[in-house]
């Protein structure tokens, strides 16, 4: 029977650093000490490694496979962005690896050095919830990465953003002109770069049309169906006199719907309620959900052009932020 053949993993374990490391040693790459890179050689050396085919092509930047990490793939958010994303790759016959992380910053660490083990050549990461620097950190191994919806740059770097901000304040806009004087925000996880983006661009509206700012009016939320109706149930015995709701995205707003009714409270009547997102399903919940819209595809599609792009395989063009439109149906 043939032996097992040595991979990136093997040598990691042996050496006693990470996969990412030892692709950097390996392929030359700047960012290690001497020690470290002359330890991961001996490692490979003893133990027989030998690059594969992938890891030759990489190194030329011809490589077949790209990574994409979504923190949720359930969503559909992130499944409509990702076949966006792989049919532009498999357009230019290029294959797709794609890693969920279920909303946890360990797990993300994890599939983002999983897919540099599997050497990768770039990959997009959807909706990091990693701080900045261990994001940066963990991407740097990378000959090309693509943020979606994170300010960041660097070598090799690109980002694709919606602007989350200036959407919120546009909803919060809306609501107030309907004349919603009370208007919650079911604002998603804290660690949610867009959370913080639609914070903000809440506290935008309410300046714009001279409401205060509550702070008892704001629940955090886990962004999925339950997390909503179990903020939204929060909100609702906390903040007396609410009349309107803006939810973290479209998933959010049904897990509002969801409590609302359980409270008796009916929509738009007692309290209105937006989304955003505009995902396909936001039109056939009933009440019909008012919803800030995101071109998700879009979104997918730029984030794969600009990773060939970086990749060098096809032209860079800078993607400005997506502007959203609010879309109006039963709940508000």
């Amino acid at each position: 029977m043939a032996s097992k053949r040595c991979t990136v993993d093997d040598v990691a374990r042996a050496a006693h650093v990470s996969s990412m490391t030892v692709s950097r040693a390996m392929n030359g790459m700047p960012g290690l000490g001497a020690e470290t890179r002359k330890r991961v050689l001996e490692a490979a050396e003893r133990l027989g490694y030998r690059p594969s085919k992938v890891a030759r092509a990489l190194a030329s930047r011809r490589t077949s496979t790209l990574g994409i990490v979504l923190p949720d793939m359930t969503n559909p958010f992130f499944a409509i962005l990702a076949k966006a994303a792989t049919d532009v790759a498999r357009s230019v016959r290029k294959s797709v690896f794609i890693m969920n992380t279920d909303e946890d910053p360990a797990l993300e660490i994890a599939a983002i050095d999983s897919l540099h083990g599997e050497e990768i050549a770039g990959v997009i990461v959807v909706g990091s919830r990693l701080p900045e620097a261990k994001l940066l950190e963990a991407v740097s191994s990378f000959r090309s990465a693509v943020l979606v919806n994170r300010d960041c740059s660097g070598p090799g770097l690109g980002c694709v953003n919606v602007e989350d901000r200036e959407g919120a304040a546009m909803a919060i806009e809306y609501l107030a002109s309907t004349g919603r004087r009370r208007i919650g925000l079911v604002a998603g996880p804290r660690m949610a770069t867009g959370a913080r983006r639609r914070i903000a661009g809440y506290r935008d509206g309410l300046e714009r049309r001279s409401l205060p700012y509550e702070p008892s009016l704001v629940e955090r939320c886990v962004p999925t169906i339950e997390g909503g109706a179990v903020a939204t149930r929060e909100l609702v015995a906390r903040a007396r006199g609410i009349d309107a709701i803006l939810a973290y995205n479209d998933l959010v707003a049904i897990g509002v719907l969801r409590a609302l009714e359980e409270a008796g409270l009916s929509v738009p009547g007692d309290i209105a309620v937006m989304g955003t997102d505009d995902m396909p399903y936001a039109a056939l919940v009933k009440p019909a959900l008012s919803t800030v819209r995101a071109d998700i595809p879009r979104l997918g599609a730029d984030a794969m052009r600009l990773l060939l792009a970086l990749g060098g395989e096809g032209e860079l063009v800078a993607y400005p932020p997506q502007q959203p439109r609010i879309v109006i149906r039963e709940s508000t």
